[in-house]
């Protein structure tokens, strides 16, 4: 069993711990989808604001309704026809997720979809009639390169993943430089590097995100230097590429657009959408909204200040895989003053992975930067990773005219329930606020994840208490070192 550092400075104990009433969520109650109309119907027992979004690979219009809960388990319903499925969950403690998603080969235009409140416990998201693609015929590429001998970095293969492109290389981990993403090329560097024999010859991944040809070449440079170039539709901006734990690169293609939040003022409200991406799609909120006052501009920055932690972990070490919840055109709650889930959690977590690594721990983060990931990845990451532990961090929310409602949740599935207990009384006994307990619930990333994994709700961005504390930098630190110590507890007594 991997022996880790005591962590002297995170015992003390601090404070009392004090208790909280349940939240006054509102619930989910019925929904309804009419394929002969192309509309989604569904109702909430109490007024709720939609956040919505129109994403791509496969096209799906994704709704979420923060402040909501969902009695029922997760509902998966085929339809046939253009509409593949209708899907609904709850994707964090305080949010009920709805998905139409369209079967591969059609697509429609965001100019005409509505999302539209009849009253502000009733809601439509009307569709216009999906249009049959026919995807551009790609030429088949194949590699071409030398292998070259003494490169540190082998690329082996290449695969087309549920969310985008998987390089899997061997060696030393790769060193990537994003040379060009713009236009109708992603052009990638990888530094010390040279394809593997096995790969030259193969025919590469096309038609597939939008890509119609991969060009695999070496540049001249002082030592063996790979450049990747897909070719992609023309101005599609925004495609991104990390490596992934050292044992290979990821690709990601643009991910959609941004429906806008919906306002408490009985005016229709758009996004702006990048230049790259479809138009935005109108929102109409029902006439009986009630009015919530401009706040102010968010105090924590949209990159968090604390970086994502380096490389140089040991090889045989627990693995954990730490999951920032949202990123990217996903900001997950919307708190007091403009206060961003995303940003909040993204701070914690980056601090969070940093101590483990510091402490023998090998870490994987899902994201490591803000970008927007669909909830399946996030599971896939950990899979891969062989992970002996997950955890997720959120920060949770209710309504604005909630301030009062303040405090700490950790959520478990199965496995996970020592590891919670463990990780939110490490944090009581370095944080002071309200204690809201260890509950069960069957979150996307906790339900299907093979290890022990953990939901924790670090605050509400909505809550007096807890906003002013999220913007409070030593109050973070302090929340990620309770998180860590659980963890790093649970690990030297479990695995």
């Amino acid at each position: 069993m991997k022996q880790y550092r005591p962590l002297v400075s995170l015992i003390g104990m601090v404070g009392g711990l004090l208790l909280a009433l349940p939240v006054e969520a509102a619930q989910f109650r019925t929904w309804r989808f009419d394929p002969q109309q192309n509309r989604l119907e569904f109702s909430t027992d109490a007024a709720v604001q939609p956040r919505a979004q129109l994403l791509f690979n496969p096209t799906r219009i994704v709704v979420d309704l923060p402040g909501t809960t969902l009695e029922q388990r997760t509902i998966n319903q085929a339809v046939g026809g253009a509409v593949k499925a209708i899907r609904i969950g709850q994707v964090d403690a305080q949010t009920t997720r709805l998905v139409i998603e369209l079967a591969p080969g059609y697509t429609l235009n965001p100019d005409q979809v509505v999302v539209r409140g009849e009253t502000p416990q009733q809601w439509v998201v009307q569709l216009p009639p999906p249009q049959g693609v026919t995807p551009p015929q790609a030429t088949p590429s194949q590699v071409n390169a030398t292998p070259v001998a003494g490169a540190a970095t082998q690329v082996e293969g290449i695969r087309t993943t549920p969310d985008g492109f998987f390089i899997r290389t061997s060696g030393a981990s790769p060193r990537l430089t994003v040379v060009r993403s713009s236009g109708t090329q992603v052009v990638l560097q990888l530094e010390n590097a040279a394809v593997a024999a096995a790969l030259t010859g193969q025919t590469l991944p096309a038609n597939q995100f939008g890509v119609t040809a991969w060009d695999i070449q070496p540049v001249s440079a002082a030592v063996p230097t790979l450049q990747i170039t897909l070719t992609v539709p023309a101005n599609s901006a925004e495609w991104q590429a990390s490596v992934s734990n050292g044992s290979g690169i990821v690709i990601l293609p643009p991910r959609g657009v941004a429906i806008a939040a919906v306002p408490a003022s009985p005016v229709a409200a758009s996004a702006q959408a990048p230049a790259a991406v479809s138009p935005p799609i109108a929102v109409q909120p029902p006439s009986q909204a009630p009015v919530v006052p401009p706040q102010p501009e968010p105090m924590i920055p949209a990159t968090p200040a604390v970086p994502p932690p380096s490389s140089g972990i040991p090889k045989q070490a627990v693995t954990i895989v730490i999951d920032p919840g949202h990123g990217g055109r996903d900001p997950g709650a919307i708190g007091v003053g403009g206060l961003r889930e995303k940003d909040v959690v993204s701070a914690i977590a980056y601090e969070v992975a940093r101590i483990l690594e510091q402490s023998g721990a090998q870490v994987v983060l899902t994201r490591s930067d803000d970008r927007e990931m669909d909830l399946a990845p996030r599971v896939q990451i950990a899979e891969r990773a062989n992970a002996d532990l997950f955890v997720s961090i959120h920060a949770n929310s209710i309504s604005l005219s909630r301030p009062e409602v303040n405090g700490l949740e950790t959520y478990y599935h199965s496995s996970g329930n020592r590891l919670a207990q463990v990780i939110h009384q490490s944090i009581l006994r370095l944080v002071t606020m309200p204690d809201r307990g260890v509950r069960q619930a069957r979150f996307h990333v906790l339900v299907n994840t093979s290890m022990p994994s953990v939901l924790v709700e670090t605050g509400f961005v909505t809550g007096a208490q807890d906003a002013r504390n999220f913007n409070d930098p030593a109050w973070r630190s302090r929340m990620a070192q309770g998180i860590a110590a659980g963890i790093l507890q649970y690990a030297q007594r479990s695995l």
